[in-house]
């Protein structure tokens, strides 16, 4: 069995955007993701309890729905968030100091 050791930033170490960003600026950016998606989950479940609208119950209107919530989920992260993002910046410069 092969063991694979990974940490918060060994995984996005040289992709794209992240490979020019300090570890700071990682840390932060990946603390925002975080907080995206866990807003963009706490916002499809209060449409859960939405009814359908002229659409009806479609695919497309469900495709909608998510790309609507997955936006509105980035633009609270943007606009300063509910302060997780803050939170989990803290622990992985944290984790990050104990490996060096």
């Amino acid at each position: 069995m092969t063991s694979v050791s990974a940490t918060p930033f060994s995984i996005a170490k040289n992709t794209g955007v992240q490979a020019n960003l300090s570890l700071e600026e990682r840390a932060r950016q990946s603390a925002q993701e975080f907080e995206s998606v866990f807003l963009s989950q706490m916002l499809s479940t209060m449409f859960e309890g939405v009814g359908d609208d002229e659409f009806g119950d479609s695919y497309a209107q469900d495709t909608y729905r998510s790309l609507l919530t997955e936006t509105y989920a980035d633009e609270i992260t943007k606009a300063g968030g509910i302060g997780i993002a803050d939170s989990v910046m803290r622990e992985l410069i944290n984790m990050q100091e104990t490996e060096q």
